[in-house]
């Protein structure tokens, strides 16, 4: 059962967008290392994808002629692209190349600076140049077809083999010897192979060999299918006989609008389309596989998502810190998600009382002397103190003997009422102890 064209349509429109967004990820990465082979490849590859994207969405289900200069620059660009990825794998084996077989522990700024122009030359040069020689083969402006979007148009015609169809070819054999001649200086120059790699910064052992393994695949896969383009197109479509320039530009600016049920009618342009669009989606995606689960771009991923959750007010606990225990000793640590404050409880050796376990080494600093002093016994005479004392439990620990108590004290009894009969009034009676006084109670 074949899967109907509109899901076909949100498929690959759902994977040019997955593809978009996965080799777009590592980009960072790289300009820190200053990788100009994986940065032109992520540029290449991660801007077709996103074209696709949008072409697949404005034309899911028409073939009207919405924006003529958007299809414009995204036919020449898709050819730009096609030969872009060959010459990005070109850049990375080239510069493994080098420093596989680099004779000088330290690299000048000169030389860096030499091989950023030449990469950049073959990285973007080639393709421009290629962008550039498209109308000499061009046949007219561009088509729509609906559910694709705007195609670059150009009869088959050995023009076409000669300026474009044919030129990943040579450039895949030129990557193929730089890879084989990397292969065998560093089985030559293995043990030495440490130093090599640490005369680049921010260059690693394992990212050496995922660059290895990535330009191997696509040296290993692009002469085979442009081989297999080529076949395809010879035994496809016939050869158009080349007549002149004007036979080749007549009605130039004609834009050809294809419905989905015309177009999807030739098998050999619907194969064509599936495998120009599902090429793009398969180089993301194996960029990814490559650059996007290392343990580097795990370790950013951790760092992203402990920013974004502190962001948030997220707390919780990296499996770093957690608990850690030596000992008897107990002690939880913060997370560096949130800003939590845990006390520190440690474990005493030796079981004390019930009364004893409060004491002023606890982390609130609550000593019960002090509650004890707050609710003293009143008494009314203004006396510092209680006859009742309460031994301290850090006296207790410390070996301090409590207060004996205080014997009762016992007061004379009261004196006569002093008269002076030459006064009118009679002086005031002396300060006497409460406990003499009528209906006091004395508090022992």
């Amino acid at each position: 059962m074949s899967v109907p064209w509109p899901v076909q349509v949100d498929i690959i429109a759902a994977f040019s967008l997955l593809g978009f967004i996965l080799v777009c990820i590592p980009l960072y990465w790289h300009l820190e290392a200053w990788n100009v082979g994986c940065i032109l490849y992520i540029f290449w590859i991660g801007t077709q994808c996103l074209f696709q994207f949008i072409n697949t969405i404005v034309w899911r289900n028409n073939a009207i002629n919405w924006a003529p200069v958007w299809c414009d620059i995204t036919t020449r660009f898709n050819i730009g692209s096609s030969i872009a990825v060959c010459c990005a794998s070109l850049v990375i084996n080239r510069r493994l190349y080098h420093i596989a077989n680099i004779s000088a522990v330290s690299v000048t700024k000169a030389d860096k600076r030499r091989n950023i122009i030449t990469d950049l030359a073959i990285g973007m040069g080639i393709p421009i140049l290629a962008i550039a020689l498209y109308w000499f083969y061009q046949g007219h402006r561009f088509d729509i077809l609906e559910g694709v979007g705007c195609v670059e148009e150009y009869p088959n015609s050995f023009l076409a083999y000669l300026l474009y169809i044919a030129w990943p070819i040579p450039i895949g054999l030129v990557s193929a010897t730089y890879c084989t001649l990397t292969l065998r200086a560093f089985f030559r120059r293995r043990r030495d192979f440490s130093t090599l790699v640490a005369s680049n910064s921010n260059l690693t052992f394992n990212r050496y060999f995922r660059l290895m393994g990535l330009a191997a695949i696509e040296v290993l896969f692009t002469i085979p299918l442009a081989i297999y383009n080529i076949v395809q197109n010879l035994t496809s479509i016939p050869i158009y006989p080349f007549k002149g320039y004007a036979d080749l530009h007549y009605w130039f600016s004609r834009v050809d609008q294809k419905s989905a049920v015309s177009w999807r009618a030739d098998p050999g342009l619907v194969a064509g389309m599936d495998f120009k669009r599902w090429t793009v989606i398969g180089c993301a995606l194996l960029f990814f596989l490559f650059f996007g689960l290392a343990e580097e771009a795990r370790k950013h991923y951790r760092l992203a998502l402990s920013s974004v959750a502190k962001r948030v007010g997220i707390s919780t606990f990296e499996k770093s810190t957690g608990f850690s225990s030596t000992g008897s000793n107990f002690k939880p640590t913060t997370s560096g998600f949130g800003r939590i404050t845990i006390p520190t409880f440690v474990q005493r050796t030796t079981r004390r009382g019930s009364m004893d376990s409060f004491s002023d080494r606890l982390s609130t600093n609550i000593s019960i002397s002090d509650v004890i002093d707050e609710k003293a016994t009143y008494s009314p005479v203004g006396s510092s103190g209680s006859s009742t004392y309460i031994a301290s439990p850090v006296d207790t620990e410390k070996g301090v003997s409590p207060q004996e108590p205080l014997p009762p004290v016992s007061f004379p009894p009261p004196p006569q009422r002093a008269y002076r009969p030459e006064s009118p009034t009679r002086s005031e009676a002396p300060d006497v102890p409460a406990s003499v006084r009528p209906n006091s109670i004395d508090m022992v």
